[in-house]
């Protein structure tokens, strides 16, 4: 793990949030709050920058750096989307849109986490070299490792993991879940879970992600609903009666590029809502979770995304509006729904882009294409209330490789 690209993309991502509270007009405690921890985060994190040559971080402190990668990425998405649900109002009579009071409350739970998380940065930066000259090392270690609140997620990571370790890389996470739960867990299961805990693909899981999925309750208990979840079977009976489907749920923050393909699905009875960002398609999928969990076929619900796009706080419709360019988007979508055991399609639709685009094929269900006619098939099918069409599954399909419907 290399300590200057961490900390450079961790201060990226705090200035961006900084920038976006920064702009805002009329700010909640909350926001008030985030705005003061995450500018602390980022002075800390900007004089390690600085002085990478001539500090060696201590792997806790380190540990304590690349936790902080998936509290601020959550907290990032979770501020375009309160923004943006404040602006918008219902945009389908039949689908629930975003309530800003429900968003406030993920970003509540967002100012505590980045509290909890620098407590521990501030603990390991100023105490650690003194405990260490003071206490054993397996007590020092412990210290620092006890930031885990939950006595399961405790047990499960000193047994697994070790006490010295805040942040498990990839493979060592899976050996811990494969050695604790056998059998229980299939690799496809364990691989589907990684997905949910590493969201924002950081390449391994912080104790304060895994704490977060299993709440309050038990680490076998939050496992055993996964995986039940993970292994029942689908509906596969399309509900013609429901005039909310068939829908197509289409990402993109450059809507105009696909006026010709939205049209013709709306030409073809198929219902089509629209988002430009990543952070509200999210937190519309989390409000309308009920809906989209009894749809959940081909036949039924179907997504398009392109594979990078600009994040906003806003529409980019004005000259205060602030962006960063998402390269993974396509691919943060991806692992969102699979992480999160939907099964619906999505089909990554782009242009120069498609070269990037091979993940596609690490995950079920999921395509990528160039071609406009390869996306009206994939739309025709859902039309025709169609599951069985799997041509443009696969990485960069052309019109060859998937069948036309007449």
């Amino acid at each position: 793990m290399d300590p200057l690209s961490t900390i450079t993309s961790l201060c990226s991502l705090a200035v961006t949030i900084i920038t976006w509270i920064d702009q805002m007009r009329d700010k909640k405690e909350t926001f008030v709050e985030i705005g003061k921890t995450v500018s602390t985060i980022h002075a800390i994190l900007l004089s390690f920058q600085n002085n990478t040559k001539n500090i060696e971080l201590e792997p806790a402190l380190l540990n304590a750096f690349v936790g902080l990668g998936d509290i601020l990425s959550r907290t990032r998405e979770h501020i375009s989307a309160y923004k943006k649900s404040r602006r918008s109002a219902s945009i389908d009579t039949f689908l629930d849109f975003l309530v800003p009071a429900r968003v406030s409350q993920q970003l509540i739970r967002d100012e505590e986490q980045l509290s909890h998380q620098l407590t521990i940065i501030l603990f390991s930066f100023s105490s650690y070299s003194f405990i260490r000259e003071h206490l054993p090392e397996k007590k020092a270690d412990l210290l620092t490792f006890r930031a885990i609140r939950n006595e399961d997620v405790f047990e499960f990571w000193r047994d697994y993991l070790g006490t010295k370790v805040l942040y498990a890389r990839s493979d060592r996470f899976l050996d811990a879940l494969r050695y604790r739960f056998g059998n229980r867990l299939n690799d496809a299961a364990r691989r589907r879970l990684f997905l949910r805990l590493d969201e924002f693909r950081i390449g391994g899981v912080a104790a304060s992600t895994l704490e977060r999925f299993v709440g309050d309750g038990s680490l076998d208990q939050a496992v055993e609903d996964f995986e039940s979840f993970e292994a029942s079977s689908p509906l596969h009976e399309p509900l013609a009666t429901d005039a909310r489907l068939p829908l197509l749920i289409w990402v993109d923050d450059k809507p105009e590029n696909n006026v010709a393909e939205v049209q013709f699905a709306k030409q073809a009875g198929v219902r089509v809502i629209e988002f430009a960002s990543t952070a509200l398609l999210k937190a519309w999928i989390e409000q309308n979770e009920d809906f989209l969990r009894e749809n959940d076929n081909a036949d039924s619900i179907r997504f398009i995304s392109d594979t990078a796009r600009f994040e906003t706080e806003g529409q980019r419709n004005g000259p205060t509006d602030s962006a960063y360019f998402n390269l993974t988007a396509g691919e943060n979508i991806a692992r969102y729904l699979r992480g999160h055991l939907y099964r619906a399609p999505l089909l990554i639709f782009c242009g120069g882009g498609i070269i990037f685009t091979h993940y596609v094929k690490s995950y079920e269900a999921t395509g990528s294409t160039c071609r406009s006619a390869v996306v009206r098939d994939y739309i025709m099918a859902l039309s025709q209330r169609r599951g069985d069409d799997e041509g443009w599954q696969g990485y960069n399909v052309s019109e060859d490789s998937t069948a036309v419907f007449q």
